[in-house]
């Protein structure tokens, strides 16, 4: 229904804007003046300002953020192709709800699972501005890593075997998935 668009619409939101704006959103909201210290504040949570930024829970918020669409969409897709009936006559035949949830419906959903936390492990692979924006030196990711090579020690061959790296393994990921998915298919075709 409209509930479902709505909360559609909402998560579609984000992907329309750059992601060096949102890191730079969130930069604002997790300052030490920003309305996430001001709320902390009010509540009586903390008694002066909390070090909320350049730290692992400002990266984590940050890509969550940032990554949560392309986990959902998948896992989305996939669930609205799922036959309600069959959960329907699970109950019938005597299974509770969280029963029928845990032995029809969730493993029916998990091809969006998986290629949800794929299309997230790759991307997250190349994250770059969120960390950058939001994290301190303890938070170095390998696209980070890539970058200080080529520029500090302008060590190109390194920075670009590591690059190639990179690419390797998002491709044995691909590799791996698309071996597994036809594997499924094959196995729901013979039966």
């Amino acid at each position: 229904g409209w509930v479902s668009a709505l909360m559609l619409i909402a998560l579609l939101l984000p992907l329309w804007t750059s992601d060096l704006v949102r890191a730079f959103s969130w930069v604002v909201l997790l300052g030490r003046q920003g309305p996430v210290n001001d709320l902390l504040r009010g509540v009586g949570l903390v008694d002066r300002p909390a070090t909320l930024l350049f730290g692992d829970g400002a990266v984590l918020v940050g890509s969550i953020h940032i990554m949560l669409p392309f986990m959902i969409l998948p896992l989305y897709s996939v669930m609205r192709g799922i036959d309600t009936n069959l959960v329907t006559a699970a109950k019938g035949l005597g299974a509770t709800p969280l029963r029928a949830f845990i032995y029809v419906f969730l493993p029916l959903s998990l091809p969006g699972v998986a290629a949800g936390a794929l299309l997230v492990f790759i991307l997250a692979l190349g994250f770059y501005i969120t960390p950058a924006t939001l994290g301190g030196p303890g938070q170095t990711m390998i696209a980070q890593l890539i970058e200080s090579v080529g520029r500090s020690t302008l060590n190109w061959g390194l920075a670009s075997a590591l690059a190639v790296l990179l690419l390797v393994t998002t491709g044995i990921l691909l590799f791996i998935y698309s071996r597994l998915h036809r594997l499924r298919d094959r196995k729901e075709v013979d039966s």
